[in-house]
């Protein structure tokens, strides 16, 4: 770069030293370590640019992004700065020629299908084939199992299709997955591969794993066809490479091997994804498979404070076998990172809330603050807390809690068990679990009922005089009714979560959901955590407790259906899908062992060390303001749970970094090595009194967050009985008539009554 004039370049203007050498190297094999907020996609599309100043046709370029939006965003910049007009909407054109002024710009599938549209038919295939997506993948499958005679009870389809789907990753059809039978359930899946697999060949159809995979078969197959794809994109540009899986990383392989004009882009310590077939090794490897590799690293950050970037640097540093970087920026102030401990997960929403509220008077908007969790049940306490406080949010990449498929069956259950004649939820439950009773025989009860002006209860329950239904079928519904009658009586002397957790157990509801995929692990956690919801009920009598729990997450549905919201709002998601989004100020939730790092780790270094990476992506998401919180104890999936903080919670540097309990005992944990230093001397100050230096601990004793004068979360729920007197925002003020667990019935001044779930209603006790 030395001896090349760089003022007069273009595509130079406004980048750094190290991202104009990204833009400057064009001839071999580049790494591109980009940190976060980096600037890694300016650095790609100024080297886009800079080859087509050059003189390199655009048709000889190709670069590979993991979403379409990546890829326009891209395509636009692109054409921006060449002030291109042509062409910037066709990401999916099979026309593109020789005159093309942009470069082929998209994803691993949308460029795939381009090529097999073109030539499969050289190796047989028909260019006509469909895809198929994952709703068309599961009818198929389900086919598929119900003629190998598999129930699923013992095979999902879904469960099946994630085998597939991890096969195709790694490039395996299903004569070579043979070899990674290790038992009977494996040798099952594998059958079931092979008769999919034919099955999509009938049909003429291929999934999105197929695409990419039949890419390979193709360049094996027919390296005529590989040349030509060489010859065709001579420059090769690879971003999120952390990511790409195996069959990926050949495909690029292939198209490289003759002029070697890779560039590929990514962070290590960003690799979150191999739950779905993400190998970090294909970037850590990199430089082995191109010895003369050229390694840049961008390194200054142009999102987040120093802070930040330094406590997010000593978290991920932990990491062995991971290329060096330190990420620095010219923002080299700003607030500490802040750890909060607090008693447990109602005041560890409560208090992330009052820290969201207090920075909005300060002129941060919703829309620029986050809540992050690791797993999906730990929205449900923000959720509620954010409707109690009348805050506005939205939830990414998932249904609100009581939205949920599992939570809605579980419902439907206990309003079936509360009232047979819901013939609503009663369709609901008939067949989850699967009990093989099908439409068509469904649809002649109903009908039947209707004809005689009975329930469908009534009907299922007298199915034995019916005609036209098989005795198997009869036998099924029949002891489903059975079953619902014990239950009936079960919630005469059993409480909500009691009753719940025996009727789970005995439709087998924990093995009907978790299906070895990570969808069913999650579906069943929040089935847990509807159970956590139940405990609050445990002192009512039982047939009040299962109606009060019900009456409740009415409410909460109702407020539900106002909270589809436009404008300013908090974002709640899982720190998996945050990646590439950066807000103002972040919240991570449930910094526990156990938690985050998730349980499932514990046991094992590699999925520990992606644990590693996620907290690091979580923490460099934030560009001023970052909340970590921790909670003494916790119900969580429908167990009391007692966890340390998060290892990762001690490898915060002391000195970007505030440490906050609402317990003075406990607080003492949290002491540096000069704070015990100073409680031994007996020199230790009260926070309000310490201007500085120290140990960064505040203790909040009186009040739960009163540094953050958010008083509508300083509130005792054990203050709402009946008599008492209370404040609603919209009705004014009113007295409680009657509670029965979380449910309070208020009778107004103007004389109007009316029910409310403490857990999201915002009154106050006067």
């Amino acid at each position: 770069m030395n001896n090349i004039d760089t003022a007069n370049i273009p595509a130079l203007k406004g980048l750094n030293d190290a991202q104009k050498e990204v833009v400057l190297h064009i001839k071999g094999p580049s790494l591109i370590l980009a940190g976060a907020g980096s600037g890694k996609t300016r650095a790609l599309t100024h080297r886009i640019a800079y080859l087509i100043d050059q003189g390199v046709p655009p048709w000889q370029i190709l670069a590979v992004t993991f979403t379409n939006k990546a890829a326009v965003e891209m395509k636009e910049r692109v054409a921006n700065m060449l002030h291109i007009t042509e062409g910037i909407n066709d990401l999916n054109t099979e026309r593109r020629t020789q005159n093309s002024t942009l470069p082929t710009m998209g994803t691993f599938h949308s460029i795939c299908i381009r090529i097999l549209r073109r030539d499969i038919d050289k190796m047989g295939g028909d260019r006509g084939f469909v895809v198929y997506d994952s709703d068309d993948q599961k009818r198929l499958m389900k086919e598929v199992l119900k003629e190998m005679m598999i129930d699923e009870k013992e095979l999902k389809p879904k469960a099946a299709l994630s085998y597939v789907s991890r096969f195709k990753s790694e490039a395996m059809s299903p004569s070579e997955a043979v070899g990674q039978a290790s038992s009977a359930h494996m040798h099952r899946v594998i059958d079931a591969y092979k008769k999919y697999q034919s099955a999509l060949k009938k049909a003429n159809a291929m999934d999105f794993d197929d695409l990419l995979l039949e890419t390979v078969r193709l360049f094996t197959q027919c390296p005529d066809i590989l040349e030509r794809y060489q010859e065709t994109w001579r420059y090769l540009h690879v971003d999120e490479y952390q990511d790409t899986n195996h069959v990926q990383y050949l495909i690029i392989s292939m198209l490289a091997k003759k002029y070697c004009n890779l560039c590929v882009i990514g962070d290590p310590d960003q690799s979150i994804y191999s739950f779905r077939g993400a190998d970090i090794r294909n970037i850590l490897e990199f430089k082995k498979e191109y010895p003369d590799a050229i390694e840049i690293k961008l390194e200054q950050n142009y999102r987040s404070t120093q802070p930040i970037l330094t406590a997010a640097d000593a978290v991920i540093s932990l990491n062995p076998d991971r290329p060096e970087k330190k990420m620095w920026t010219e923002r080299t102030e700003g607030p500490k990172i802040v750890v909060h401990e607090v008693e447990n997960e109602r005041k560890e929403a409560s208090e992330a809330l009052a820290t969201t509220e207090r920075l909005r008077s300060e002129g941060v908007s919703l829309n620029q603050q986050v809540v992050l969790y690791r797993t999906n049940a730990q929205s449900r306490l923000f959720e509620e807390a954010c409707m109690r406080n009348g805050v506005p949010y939205r939830i990414i990449g998932g249904m609100k809690f009581y939205a949920r498929k599992e939570v809605k069956d579980v419902l439907a259950y206990l309003h079936v068990i509360l009232n047979p004649n819901d013939s609503l939820a009663v369709l609901r439950i008939i067949n989850i679990p699967s009990r093989k009773i099908g439409l068509t025989t469904l649809g002649k009860i109903q009908e039947y009922a209707r004809d005689i002006g009975c329930t469908l209860w009534d009907a299922l329950c007298t199915v034995n005089i019916l005609e036209g239904i098989n005795e198997h079928t009869k036998v099924r519904i029949e002891e489903f009714t059975e079953m619902i009658k014990q239950y009936q009586k079960h919630k005469e002397h059993d409480v909500v979560s009691e009753l719940a957790s025996h009727l789970l157990s005995r439709i087998g509801m924990e093995k009907w959901l978790r299906d070895d995929t990570e969808e069913g692990e999650t579906r069943w956690q929040n089935v847990q955590e509807l159970l956590s919801v139940m405990h609050k009920y445990d002192q009512l009598e039982p047939v009040l407790s299962l109606t009060s729990f019900l009456e409740e997450v009415a409410l909460v549905s109702e407020v539900d259906k106002l909270q589809d919201v436009e404008g300013d709002a908090l974002t709640l998601m899982t720190l998996h899908l945050c990646k590439g989004l950066e807000y103002e100020h972040v919240i991570i939730a449930g910094c526990e062992e156990g938690i985050f790092p998730h349980s499932n780790s514990l046991v094992d270094k590699s999925q520990l060390e992606e644990e590693r990476r996620l907290m690091y992506v979580g923490m460099t998401r934030s560009k001023t303001h970052l909340d970590l919180f921790c909670a003494r104890s916790r119900m969580l999936w429908g167990q009391p749970q007692s966890n340390i903080p998060s290892r990762f919670l001690d490898d915060l540097p002391t000195e970007c970094t505030e440490k906050r309990s609402d317990d003075v005992l406990s607080a003492f944990a949290w002491a540096s090595k000069a704070g015990h230093d100073h409680i031994k001397n007996g020199t230790l100050k009260p926070f309000s009194q310490r201007s500085g230096g120290g140990i960064d601990i505040e203790f909040n004793q009186d009040t739960e967050f009163s540094s953050d004068g958010f008083s509508q979360e300083a509130r005792n729920d054990d203050m709402f009985v009946e008599g008492a007197k209370v404040r609603h925002p919209s009705f004014g003020n009113g007295t409680i008539t009657s509670r029965r667990g979380d449910i309070v019935d208020v009778k107004f001044r103007g004389g109007e009554s009316k029910t409310f779930a403490l857990s999201i209603a915002p009154l106050q006790p006067l």
